[in-house]
């Protein structure tokens, strides 16, 4: 009997039991309970109901049925008794997933403060004007270019490029024959209303650059790339002009909205850390570590 016992112990699940068991009776005798009869009661009310109701619309774009709205019902009180059950026991405390979870719930509730003020036209319009180079759009140029390939041509390739050049010189627009002069090209040799942005992700950093400079209306070169050397014709520039609030306007409030946004959560924990007395332990290196606005050091407690 004592042998077929220590094998039951001895069985993974009858120990999870057993320690379950110890823990739920240690807190049954031990553990803090609410104190208020108000702690002990949970209000389902008509708001939060039609809260519910409204959610599963959102998310299935139909209204529940009634039973299904019981359900939902159902699964918001099981959650908020095991929501008080929780917070009961302690298993909030030293939880690095609830504690970013409740501070971002209180920033999201500080971010939408900013929003319940809009600003003014003239504040929106002197924002536009200190950060035209966010709105502008892009300048798109257009070019052709020649391929040499020195995996190929090896030492010649910087030689044959600059004799082509010199043939190609007030020859005009390129022309398909032209482009075929060099080598063949894994991407195209034309690019139409091109961004900078799109010729860097395509071509490189260091050949977008020289793109953006070069002067329309004859070929230059040599010109750099990761893939090799290039001879390149810029057919045109389009330069941006300077948007008009009307026509950006959602982008500004948006920038708008964030900028003010940080500003004020900066502002907020300022004021948040001068109701708290910060100590710094001395395992900080405060040399390299600065602390928050309203902090003390360890020994020089805030008053």
């Amino acid at each position: 009997m004592l042998e077929k016992l220590g094998r039951l112990i001895r069985e993974p699940l009858v120990q999870f039991i057993l320690i379950g068991a110890a823990i739920y009776g240690a807190y049954a005798l031990f553990g803090e309970r609410p104190q208020e009869e108000q702690d002990r009661t949970i209000v389902i009310s008509e708001e939060q109901v039609n809260s519910l109701a409204a959610g599963f619309a959102r998310r299935w774009n139909r209204p529940p049925t009634n039973e299904e709205l019981l359900g939902l019902v159902r699964e918001y009180l099981r959650e908020t008794l095991l929501y008080r059950e929780a917070l009961a026991m302690g298993l909030d405390q030293d939880d690095h997933l609830v504690r970013r979870r409740l501070a971002q719930k209180l920033e999201f509730l500080t971010n939408d403060l900013v929003k319940l003020t809009p600003p003014a036209e003239e504040v929106l319009e002197r924002y536009l004007q200190e950060n035209m180079d966010e709105f502008r759009p892009p300048d798109l140029v257009t070019f052709s270019h020649i391929f040499f390939d020195p995996d190929r041509r090896d030492d010649t390739t910087l030689p044959d490029a600059e004799s082509l050049l010199e043939e190609l010189k007030g020859s005009g627009p390129p022309t398909q024959e032209t482009l075929r002069r060099g080598d063949r090209f894994m991407m195209q040799s034309y690019y139409p209303e091109s961004t900078f942005r799109e010729i860097q992700r395509q071509m490189g950093l260091g050949f977008a650059k020289a793109v953006m400079e070069l002067e329309p209306g004859q070929w230059h070169g040599p010109v750099l790339s990761g893939y090799g050397v290039h001879l390149v014709y810029v057919s045109g520039f389009i330069i941006s002009e300077d948007p008009l609030l009307a026509d950006v306007r959602e982008e500004v409030l948006d920038a708008y909205f964030r900028e003010q946004t940080e500003k004020f959560n900066a502002q907020y924990l300022d004021a948040l850390s001068e109701r708290y007395e910060i100590i710094m332990e001395e395992t900080v290196d405060s040399g390299e570590t600065e602390a928050p606005a309203g902090s003390a050091a360890e020994g020089d407690p805030a008053s």
